[in-house]
């Protein structure tokens, strides 16, 4: 059974804010705004809630997809964050009726920056599993800059956090852009090292706390999150990377967005060089749709060719990792 990939479609705000700004409101020098890799990023307007702007990236993918239509869809996944429109709100079943995939089964996943890569995963295992699934779309919206307090020095390794939309159109026995392999893992000792306090059944939302500080993300160890941001978020970015790999390196990968340090130490690692891995800069952290940005930047400039093996990869705050194998265009093996 070969899953390939149909089309994909994003969505990206106007808004933005530049390093400056930024670097103004967090009390730093622009400088460190670019060592975080942070030239600018992009801002929602009071319309862009995620899943408005997740049912905009569908829609898109929907345009570029000739050969599928919304009614073809057996099931929609929500790919985007846990963070969305309202709270306890099954954010696929909305997707699936603003977008028209009336004949889907619809459920969200929730794997923080990691939740598409999941999502290409779980399509394929709802086809090996089901014969009757044969067409998947994935979709998500992001806007956890909502929660990102400037001038929390503990939580200034977040700010590069903007808004978007991504989607993806998955289909049985597509005859290019083959899912391959992916591969996950976690550090659970980092479970609870960054989080949002308030709001949930802990410390429900009060009068006292919804305009505190318990309404953003808080680092419960900043030591511990230091040290291990310094020694294994690169590592582990690059363990997860390799575990999808055959032996030879990657054409193109679709990375998230990391410090220029953290960046460089991926690439050095896989033997790449930065036309083969572009830099999201420009753009910010999109939690799940950075993989799908990145692959969209690869193919408009030409990074990604027919035959070309990619893989993407992604990190996040729970701290977990994913990455996913593709082959770009209509080859079926990893030769050579």
């Amino acid at each position: 059974m070969n899953l390939g990939i149909v089309s994909y479609g994003l969505y990206l705000p106007n808004g933005f804010e530049d390093a400056d700004a930024m670097a103004q409101k967090a009390g730093l020098k622009p400088a460190a705004l670019r060592v975080l890799g942070i030239e600018r990023k992009l801002l929602p307007s009071p319309n862009d809630q995620p899943i408005p702007m997740a049912v905009k990236a569908a829609k898109q993918a929907f345009e570029k997809a000739s050969s599928v239509a919304p009614q073809d869809i057996d099931v929609v996944l929500w790919t985007g964050e846990e963070y969305k429109d309202y709270i306890a709100q099954t954010a696929s079943i909305r997707l699936q009726e603003e977008v028209g995939c009336r004949n889907a089964w619809a459920f969200d996943l929730i794997g923080q920056g990691v939740t598409s890569i999941v999502g290409l995963r779980m399509a394929r295992d709802l086809m090996i599993g089901d014969a009757s699934v044969n067409t998947v779309l994935l979709a998500g919206g992001t806007r956890n800059v909502d929660l990102i307090d400037y001038a929390n020095p503990d939580t200034h390794f977040l700010l590069a956090a903007s808004a978007s939309g991504g989607a993806m159109i998955l289909k049985r026995d597509h005859p290019e852009n083959h899912l391959i392999e992916t591969a996950f893992c976690v550090d659970a000792e980092m479970a609870d090292a960054v989080y949002v306090p308030a709001g949930g059944t802990e410390i429900p939302f009060s009068e006292d706390n919804l305009s505190s500080a318990l309404m953003y993300f808080q680092v419960t160890q900043p030591e511990k999150l230091t040290e291990y941001l310094k020694k294994q978020w690169a590592s582990a970015l690059c363990g997860i990377a390799k575990k999808v790999l055959p032996e030879k390196p990657p054409d193109y990968l679709a990375l998230r967005h990391l410090s220029v340090n953290d960046r460089q130490q991926v690439l050095d690692a896989l033997n790449l060089n930065s036309n083969q891995s572009l830099s999201l800069a420009e753009w910010g952290h999109h939690g799940p749709n950075d993989v799908i940005i990145s692959l969209d930047l690869a193919l408009k400039t030409g990074a990604i060719r027919e035959d070309s093996l990619v893989v993407m990869v992604s990190g996040s705050i729970g701290f977990s990792y994913g990455a996913a194998l593709v082959r770009w265009g209509s080859a079926l093996k990893i030769d050579d």
